[in-house]
């Protein structure tokens, strides 16, 4: 993957997807909020009860932070890549075959980057849940907030193809690293 990929016809496709995945993002990165305000609004600024599922929590919470960057490479292994990039593709007047095999591989990574998002906001609902069985809002901020820092650091799917496609000692050409 060599050529230059600096078609118009690239660059519109890729903004196009990458619009989606910025409106999901801002989706479960909005939810956050909502979970505090919720709280706030049911339990006010009170001081919670002691709540023996806190631990449990806790861990649970530290796994599936532990766990949401390697789901993208459990999902999509470095063999389907590889046999994405070696895919013939029909001819296609606007797209130069490079750009036909990186546009399919931001494609698979769609579903990698919705499942990362849905981990880190699951540590949300951790802290919502106790929230609700503390009867505080207290109890939700540190999940809450951990939530928000590890769906910031999540990359979109442009960005995660062209590390993984990097990692394979392959090139992608100079593909704009952002959608538009």
């Amino acid at each position: 993957m060599n050529e230059p990929i600096q078609s118009e016809a690239f660059r519109n496709r890729i903004k196009k997807i990458g619009t989606v995945p910025r409106v999901i993002w801002l989706a479960y990165v909005g939810a956050v909020p909502l979970y505090l305000c919720v709280a706030y609004m049911l339990f006010g600024a009170r001081a919670g009860i002691s709540n023996p599922l806190t631990i449990p929590f806790v861990i649970i919470c530290l796994l599936t932070a532990a766990l949401a960057p390697y789901m993208p490479r459990q999902l999509l292994p470095d063999s389907r890549l590889r046999e994405l990039l070696n895919r013939q593709y029909p001819p296609d007047a606007t797209l130069s075959l490079e750009e036909q095999r990186l546009l399919a591989i931001v494609s698979v990574f769609f579903v990698p980057f919705i499942i990362r998002l849905a981990f880190n906001e699951s540590i949300a609902l951790y802290g919502l849940v106790l929230a609700f069985s503390s009867r505080s809002v207290a109890v939700l901020v540190p999940f809450a907030i951990a939530s928000l820092i590890l769906n910031l650091m999540v990359p979109y799917p442009l960005q995660m193809a062209l590390k993984r496609i990097a990692s394979l000692g392959l090139q992608a050409g100079a593909v704009p690293t952002q959608p538009g």
